[in-house]
């Protein structure tokens, strides 16, 4: 559970993330309205309300260049990730996102009639890189989980007094178990852009990805919130109970760097 004050919610819409995942909600809730509503009037003016908020992301996200560049060069060819799955989906889906990013912006450049090009070509290969992302993001949460839990599974073997070390796992693993979900559901109404005929490209009607991309930003904007909260209780705690929080996170890293070394030789990971 968070709790949801207003300071909270001041803090998430100064953040550029947290301003750009409320309007993610709100374009979907547009897309939504469109689709149910009983009235032509409203469908229209829900939808022109949803495609100018999209256009608002799209335009925000013409400053992306320079932060996404500096992930990607920080990240490098991922040595320091232990897990070769995490590595390569991390790697390509950088790849991804260095091509994506420019594409983009030549297609609001195109839309916006500043450039002549064929935008509907461009626009398919931003698609594609879309849904590829996704599909990897979805590989590295479930692998993720399934990473999650063996360390559980190790630090119950061992000892010691682990039970800070297995509800931080656990909020973990409910974490990366939700983001399957909402990777899942974005996957579901991306791939419905691709051409008709590849999947199910073309087949949804609006209020269907209304549906999937409202919950799928509400999944977002739930976990943004908790984990705030989360920090926010750890820091209070911190200050609270002095020397044995700070053994407590001892106990939590030295246990799980432990089950990584115990791990590692077995081939867990």
């Amino acid at each position: 559970m968070f709790d949801m004050n207003i300071a909270t919610v001041i803090e998430v819409l100064e953040s550029y993330h947290g301003r750009d995942k409320v309007l993610r909600l709100l374009t979907y809730l547009g897309k939504l309205t469109s689709g149910i509503a009983s009235s032509q009037n409203v469908a229209i003016k829900s939808q022109i309300f949803s495609n100018q908020i999209s256009g608002c992301r799209v335009m925000l996200r013409l400053l992306d260049d320079i932060p996404m560049l500096h992930h990607v060069v920080s990240y490098g060819l991922g040595k320091a990730e232990p897990d070769w799955v995490i590595r390569w989906a991390n790697l390509l889906k950088n790849l991804l996102d260095v091509i994506f990013s420019p594409i983009e912006h030549i297609c609001w450049a195109g839309e916006c009639k500043i450039l002549s090009i064929n935008v509907a070509s461009l626009d398919l290969v931003t698609t594609w890189c879309w849904v590829i992302s996704l599909y990897l993001s979805l590989v590295k949460s479930l692998r993720k989980v399934i990473q999650l839990e063996k360390q559980k599974v190790c630090l119950q073997q061992s000892e010691s007094n682990i039970g800070l070390a297995s509800r931080m796992l656990d909020v973990q693993q409910r974490d990366e178990s939700l983001s399957c979900l909402r990777l899942i559901l974005d996957l579901s109404y991306a791939v419905n852009y691709l051409p008709s005929g590849v999947l199910w490209g073309g087949k949804l009607k609006t209020w269907h990805v209304g549906v999937f991309g409202t919950v799928s930003s509400l999944i977002v904007l739930y976990q943004m919130f908790s984990k705030r909260t989360v920090s926010k209780n750890m820091i209070g705690n911190a200050r609270y109970n002095g020397v044995v929080t700070y053994q407590e996170h001892f106990l939590l890293f030295s246990t799980t760097w432990f089950a990584l070394h115990i791990m590692l030789p077995q081939g867990y990971i």
